[in-house]
């Protein structure tokens, strides 16, 4: 006779995503680097996707509190940043979703340094420097919208490059996504038709450069519960009493 298997709640460990709409995007079936993630650690680590639309580092700054307390935090086993597109925009053209570039570099700082408070090893956290952006695809969009384009590569760069430098001053890992885009000359087919989120192939290649670090950081995040041709067919109870 088949024991009942112990009711005590399995967890997994969580990777968390923080950002904007290149987060929040990353379930779409274009971008899909969110799904190639969940798809890569099924079983091993649940992702959880809380990219904000239109948001910027200063907003992030202010609900990171919200986002992440002691108790998630205990379960994390990693956490990426990703921002940055948003904050790039002119002033002078977007202000509603502009950010200094000193004070994006703070809130980045600030963010990292709340994770680290919560338990969050540094070897834990990644940043995402922002990609370039298309300017004529972008531009057509905006036109559309009735809104003039605001997000320059030559202000992006800047943002990219502050993202790394806060990588380097508190020594956590980054990903110029920026600069692995730019590496090639056809570059804008990793943007999608609206030019500033990621295609299919930026995805893939975030998914890529992503994985390369998340596979050591989540080494000891093992599979939960047996294969199926592993359970005991007499007592599937014995099966899965020590899977915690």
């Amino acid at each position: 006779m088949s024991r009942q298997a112990s009711s005590t709640l399995v967890r997994w460990p969580k990777i968390l995503l923080l950002g904007d709409s290149q987060t929040q995007y990353g379930f779409n079936e274009e971008s899909s680097w969110v799904s190639k993630l969940a798809s890569h650690f099924q079983r091993r680590c649940d992702v959880i996707n809380r990219g904000f639309s239109g948001y910027n580092s200063r907003w992030l700054k202010e609900m990171i509190p919200k986002l992440i307390d002691e108790e998630l935090a205990k379960e994390c086993a990693a956490v990426t940043l990703f921002l940055g597109s948003n904050d790039a925009n002119r002033k002078d053209i977007n202000p509603q979703q502009h950010v200094p570039l000193e004070e994006y570099k703070s809130a980045l700082m600030y963010m990292v340094h709340h994770l680290i408070k919560l338990g969050i090893r540094k070897e834990c956290i990644i940043l995402v420097a922002p990609p370039p952006v298309d300017e004529e695809l972008w531009g057509k969009c905006k036109k559309l919208t009735g809104a003039e384009l605001g997000l320059f590569n030559t202000n992006l760069v800047k943002y990219a490059g502050a993202c790394c430098e806060v990588s380097s001053e508190l020594n956590v890992a980054c990903i110029d996504l920026f600069s692995e885009m730019m590496k090639h000359e056809d570059w804008k087919k990793y943007v999608n038709v609206d030019g500033l989120h990621l295609a299919t192939e930026g995805g893939n290649l975030l998914a890529q450069l992503l994985l390369t670090k998340l596979d050591q950081t989540c080494s000891d995040c093992c599979t939960k519960f047996p294969e199926w041709n592993s359970v005991n067919k007499d007592d599937s109870a014995e099966s899965f009493q020590n899977v915690h």
